[in-house]
C-alpha cells in the first residue's frame, strides 16, 4: 500500500428505507456479500455488489465493531462505500434474548420438516440471521483487532 493511501479512510454511509442510518470513517471494511466475504481498503477498484445476511464489519484505529445487514447493494469506489440495506442493526438494537429464542425455535423446525421442502430453505435463512443477530449483539466497540492480521 502506497503512503499516500495509509493515510487515508474509507467513507462508510448506510442507508435503509427509513433514511441513513450508519455514516463512519474506517481503516477496512468486511461485508458478507451473496458469494463470500469482501473486505474493502482505501483505493478500492470500484465495484457494485449485491449483500447477503450477515455481519458487516468495521476497523477504525485498532476497534473492531460489528452491524447486522440482512441484504441489500454495496457500491464501492476509491475511498467510498455506500451500502444500501433494508436492516441495518447495531448491538444495541438487537435483543438477545429473543434471537436466541428464535435460534431455539427453528432449530427445532428445521428437525421437525423434511431436508427436501421449500420450507426448509426459509429456515435457514432464519437461522442465519438470529445467529447474525446473536453475534452483533454480544459484540463490545472496544474489541482490538491486529492490523498484522489484515495486510496493513
Amino acid at each position: 500500500m502506497t503512503q499516500q493511501l495509509a493515510n487515508k479512510k474509507i467513507n462508510l454511509k448506510i442507508t435503509t428505507p427509513r433514511g441513513v442510518k450508519f455514516v463512519e470513517e474506517a481503516d477496512m471494511i468486511i461485508m458478507r456479500c451473496i458469494d463470500g466475504d469482501l473486505g474493502v481498503l482505501p483505493g478500492h477498484a470500484p465495484v457494485s455488489t449485491v449483500l447477503g445476511d450477515g455481519t458487516l464489519r468495521i476497523y477504525n484505529g485498532g476497534i473492531e465493531k460489528k452491524l447486522a445487514l440482512f441484504g441489500g447493494i454495496a457500491e464501492i469506489e476509491d475511498t467510498r462505500v455506500n451500502i444500501l440495506t433494508t436492516i441495518a442493526q447495531r448491538p444495541e438494537e438487537i435483543d438477545l434474548e429473543r434471537a436466541e429464542l428464535d435460534r431455539r425455535q427453528v432449530e427445532a423446525k428445521m428437525l421437525e420438516e423434511s431436508k427436501e421442502s421449500q420450507a426448509d430453505e426459509r429456515l435457514q435463512v432464519l437461522l442465519r440471521r438470529t445467529l447474525v443477530r446473536i453475534e452483533v449483539s454480544t459484540h463490545t466497540e472496544n474489541s482490538e483487532y491486529s492490523s498484522d492480521n489484515y495486510g496493513e
